[in-house]
């Protein structure tokens, strides 16, 4: 996603964090921001400006450090290699990368501290809009787009899901990295990069020129299959807002007639708790636990329906649903579903185990402008069960997606024009079986006829 300007993170406190995870696989990346970006409870910065002594077990080994220190500054061979801000960052880096909590705990530059607060709050950036997902084929990898925002420069110019990158400006970018591609798509405002893409069905490259433009992403996405009146509504992440964004598009899809409904959280790496309690209130009932929070100790702390003031009253929703989930379903979007599961075992929950992030995170400001995210408690399902990493939370019904495959979204439905009975019939880029079992799981009565591919 292009990488957005952002002003510095203020130093109040904030609710109960989560994180939203970085590019895991085949993640959603949204708007071509090749970045972390983790939620964080911002603590005084009476943290970053104390002096802290040495912790009596660090003392053995504290020597160490500054003995390679100062031997790397005054003895390499090269003095221009060496830079003390990344001989820090590196060191943080390290440090944090020893406890093991793989994708959670983590240190943030300056540079990524003022994405990730941009990010949460779901500001504005500068970009052409759109999904990418990176796919490996007999001779190489290749960027696919697998949707782009609504009203977004990209949307404009015609390009659809499944569209393969052959070149940006005119530089290959078969077997690039999403970073490297992000590089090149990336640009001030009002300027223009010219793409061009292989498009399944069409026999010569297509090339679009998009002029680059302020975009704000639309993280909640619905659609409404009249077929069997279905409500299909997918959440992207659970930035500041999400909670009411999703409440208004329940209330819209059931006053088109939805009497059942699909909650997709694919790819849908996480964010704010406040967020997470306000999403679980539209399932569940006032009162219902949605998550522990656990701390050094074992005492456990409940978070509840409704248990938080800054995002709107739950809907309460009784309707028939399902989730969908898959190995990039964490953080946030694990708390949801653990919930739900737990609260509501008649709800399917379809598709392939959840990544497994289950580390309370608090970000604290360090003296340069960086951030170190840490782990200071521990997240449980209301029947106590745990998420942690290679543990995930394994979905009730378990359905792969084909090989390379990415989810029929909302969004990509509404791009390709595409019906419910198309998603039965497998129409598209690619099947999506993983919906096509929250369409049976619903209406038992629904077929597929490419169930077997």
């Amino acid at each position: 996603m292009e990488q957005p300007p952002t002003t510095y993170p203020p130093p109040a406190p904030r609710p109960s964090p989560l994180e939203r995870e970085p590019n895991y696989g085949q993640f959603f990346v949204t708007m071509l921001l090749v970045a972390l970006a983790f939620t964080a409870g911002w603590l005084g910065n009476n943290f970053a400006n104390r002096d802290y002594p040495t912790p009596a077990s660090a003392r053995p080994w504290d020597k160490d450090i500054w003995t390679a220190w100062n031997l790397i500054d005054t003895q390499y061979v090269d003095p221009s290699a060496i830079n003390h801000q990344k001989m820090t960052y590196a060191m943080i880096s390290a440090m944090v990368n020893s406890l093991g909590d793989t994708g959670h705990s983590t240190f943030l530059t300056p540079d990524q501290a003022k994405a990730e607060n941009q990010a949460l709050n779901n500001q504005s950036f500068v970009g052409i809009g759109i999904y990418l997902t990176q796919i490996q084929t007999s001779s190489g990898s290749v960027i696919l787009l697998e949707a782009t925002i609504p009203n977004s420069p990209a949307a404009g110019a015609g390009l659809l899901p499944g569209d393969q990158f052959l070149t940006v400006n005119g530089t290959n970018v078969v077997n690039a990295s999403l970073d490297q591609f992000s590089t090149l798509v990336r640009g001030p405002a009002g300027t223009t990069v010219t793409v061009t893409v292989k498009r399944v069905g069409v026999k010569n490259p297509l090339a679009f020129t998009i002029k680059r433009a302020s975009i704000t992403e639309q993280v909640v996405n619905g659609i409404y299959f009249a077929q069997d009146h279905i409500g299909y509504v997918q959440l992207l992440g659970f930035d500041a807002g999400a909670a009411k964004e999703l409440g208004q598009e329940l209330q819209t899809l059931q006053k088109e007639g939805a009497t059942a409904l699909i909650f997709d959280l694919r790819d849908n790496g996480g964010g704010l708790v406040n967020e997470a309690v306000g999403v679980a209130s539209d399932f569940l009932q006032p009162g219902q636990t949605i998550v522990y929070e656990k701390d050094r100790s074992g005492t456990l702390t409940p978070l509840k329906v409704d248990s938080d003031s800054t995002v709107p009253k739950g809907l309460h929703l009784t309707l028939p649903m399902v989730v969908l989930v898959n190995g990039n379903t964490a953080s946030a979007s694990e708390i949801v579903t653990g919930a739900i599961q737990d609260n509501r075992p008649n709800v399917q929950t379809i598709g392939q185990r959840t990544f497994g992030t289950d580390t309370v995170l608090v970000t604290f400001q360090l003296p340069s402008g960086g951030e170190l995210v840490l782990g200071i408690r521990q997240y449980l399902t209301p029947n106590k069960r745990q998420f942690r990493p290679g543990v995930g939370l394994t979905p009730s019904q378990v359905v792969a997606l084909p090989a390379n495959g990415f989810p029929q979204s909302p969004l990509v439905l509404s791009e390709l024009h595409l019906t419910e009975a198309d998603v039965l019939a497998c129409k598209g880029v690619n099947p999506d079986p993983q919906l096509i079992a929250a369409i049976q799981a619903l209406v038992p009565s629904r077929t597929s006829t490419c169930a077997g591919k």
